[in-house]
């Protein structure tokens, strides 16, 4: 391949757009999500994402070590097909599950419980709170749950700022946010519990067992978590049909995709409940129909992930010329419309044929890249140290991070 054919979009961004849709194709095919979950979750989340920041210079923000550790797994499961005919295309033409016709007109949970103040689990709070709920935050310490409620603050300020909630309604939903480090008292009246600790199992289990004792019976225990499936997580759970999966995106109040994730014992009732919630409160849930590693999201960022590092290690382009294509090409493109969609609004018969005959060329281990491995290796970890395949000081760290949220609070 001719390295100059990236100008303008090229075959290499065909190629990085092919392995996104080589597995959505494979999701789809297996059952995992039908092809409109896959465009919700694309399109009001990761694709979200892509419109602002390339693969690279994305990932660089976590560290490469725990790109190891998250996405390790997923380089031996995500799609290998060579072709098209290898999935079974006429599950793509199937409508989506029955779901239940029963409407409300009100909220089935006025009371949510959210365990652990964190990156996530505030801004899951502060929006559950701009939405009229009660909220109960959970941490371990109380210095924890102040600088949780000064990011709270910091949240809704910048929701203010862009006519998304009303100026009052920032002290209103502050209001409405009680803290405590007891567990117990704070799940005690709750009608759903969001767990959104740290990814460690161990943990995990040890908060629903506690819970599980101390909530409601019929209470709805969820788990944010973007590592570990509602079995493993929920196994000493007395009824597992009330655990769920409900993943969201960071920041999850900035991002309206939110996925809904089923264990092998959670009920139906379970999901279309909570997905009613999810929907009347504003967000785009999409389901996950059955465990798998890295739900939608994970995989196709890891799928595109993969593609990336093959072209960069075969020098047809860099990291940055990557990040280029993804940010100022097809990522904005795809936080419209999806992959499905995407497909279909591009002369569909030939954009489809373009993007599948290239699947016999992508980039098909299942091994960790060398790319990857090299990084670690030399302690290039991303912008924790300063360096990775980009150069970071403090301030343009700061500055990247505040450029995508500023990006996101201003995407319809």
């Amino acid at each position: 391949m001719n390295p100059l054919s990236v100008d303008s979009g090229g075959p290499i961004s065909l190629r990085l757009q092919a392995a996104i849709y080589r597995e959505s194709l494979a999701l789809v095919s297996a059952g995992i999500a039908d092809a409109d979950d896959v465009d919700r979750v694309i399109k009001n989340s990761i694709g979200r994402r892509w419109a602002v920041g390339g693969p690279f210079e994305i990932w660089e923000q976590i560290g490469w070590d725990l790109v190891h550790v998250i996405a390790g797994e997923l380089f031996s499961e995500i799609s290998v097909a060579k072709s098209a005919d290898e999935f079974s295309m006429d599950s793509l033409n199937e409508d989506s599950p029955a779901e239940s016709s029963d409407s409300v007109s009100e909220s089935e949970f006025e009371n949510v419980a959210v365990i652990g103040a964190g990156l996530l689990g505030h801004g899951i709070a502060l929006e559950m709170a701009s939405r009229g709920k009660q909220v109960y935050l959970n941490d371990i310490s109380g210095d924890l749950l102040a600088d949780a409620m000064t990011k709270v603050r910091v949240g809704l300020e910048a929701l203010a700022s862009v006519g998304r909630i009303d100026e009052r309604e920032i002290s209103e939903s502050i209001s409405r946010i009680t803290t405590s480090t007891d567990l117990t008292a704070s799940v005690a009246g709750a009608d759903l519990v969001i767990e959104a600790a740290t990814e460690n199992l161990g943990l995990k289990k040890s908060i629903f067992a506690a819970i599980d004792d101390a909530a409601p019976s019929d209470a709805v225990l969820a788990s944010n978590s973007s590592t570990f499936v509602p079995s493993a997580y929920g196994f000493g759970v007395s009824d597992r049909s009330r655990v769920v999966g409900i993943h969201y995106f960071n920041p999850p109040h900035l991002l309206p995709g939110v996925e809904i994730i089923n264990g092998p014992e959670t009920s139906d009732e379970t999901v279309q409940r909570i997905k009613r919630e999810y929907e009347r409160i504003g967000k785009q849930p999409a389901v996950v129909r059955a465990e798998i590693q890295g739900f939608v999201s994970n995989r196709l960022q890891v799928a595109l992930l993969r593609e990336s590092m093959a072209v960069v290690q075969a020098r047809w382009i860099t990291p940055s010329e990557v990040d280029e294509l993804v940010r100022d090409g097809f990522g904005a493109e795809l936080a419209k419309r999806g992959i499905f969609e995407y497909v279909a609004e591009h002369e569909a018969a030939s954009f489809e044929s373009k993007l599948s005959g290239l699947f016999s060329d992508l980039n098909n281990s299942r091994k960790l890249p060398k790319l990857l491995l090299d990084k670690i290796e030399s302690g290039e970890l991303g912008v924790k140290v300063g360096k990775g395949f980009y150069e970071w000081t403090p301030e343009s760290a700061e500055a990247w991070r505040a450029n995508m949220a500023n990006s996101l609070l201003h995407m319809d």
